[in-house]
């Protein structure tokens, strides 16, 4: 980030240092990790529920042709080039970019708002997967990573990488308890509650 520019992210946040839009590898697991993980997802939890889920689906090349892409991608596109990182999310590349697409002709209502939201998901989402799948201890993430995956769902962010990330660690008790809870939470989308319901394991 350059010095004058204005940031749009927590600090915390600010320090990933993997690329939001392109996936990541964490290397194996460390105490510090593990607190910098903790630490990235308590400060993207959203305060209060979302009124629509964040992110939006991904697309997949079997299901619609080139043009037939929902428009969000060509914005994270541009987004992309212009703060590939957190740090380089800032008041000043998003309005960069924010007139980029307006040339493009594309809507551009909230879009500071909405596109924030959605960077800061895709950073919980990329968290929450790495808890879930690359921590061996499981114990090591309890109870804090059940809770805040609890709190994601039922918040509608990064919804189904949370409740991957309580699947991935069903073995300790914390998790099972979030998962029959969640199956029954009336907010939850048909096809993650069946997920749920489908794979839980009881102890």
């Amino acid at each position: 980030m350059i010095a004058d520019e204005t940031p749009l992210l927590p600090d915390v946040v600010r320090a990933y240092p993997f690329s939001w839009g392109s996936g990541f590898v964490w290397p194996p697991e460390h105490e510090e990790d593990l607190a910098y993980a903790r630490a990235v997802l308590e400060a993207c939890l959203p305060r209060a529920a979302l009124a629509a889920p964040e992110p939006p689906e991904e697309p997949t090349v079997w299901e619609c042709a080139d043009d037939e892409y929902p428009e969000w991608t060509t914005i994270r596109a541009v987004l992309r080039v212009r703060m590939p990182y957190a740090r380089h999310v800032t008041a000043e590349r998003m309005a960069d970019a924010k007139a980029e697409c307006a040339r493009q002709g594309i809507d551009i209502v909230d879009f500071e708002e909405i596109w924030t939201r959605r960077v800061i998901a895709w950073i919980a989402e990329q968290t929450l997967s790495w808890c879930g799948l690359m921590v061996d201890d499981e114990k090591a993430l309890t109870p804090w990573l059940m809770n805040l995956a609890e709190l994601y769902v039922q918040r509608g962010m990064a919804v189904e990488k949370a409740v991957e990330a309580l699947l991935c660690t069903r073995g300790v008790p914390e998790s099972r308890a979030a998962l029959t809870r969640l199956a029954t939470y009336e907010g939850l989308p048909a096809e993650i509650r069946e997920r749920i319901t489908g794979r839980r394991r009881t102890g």
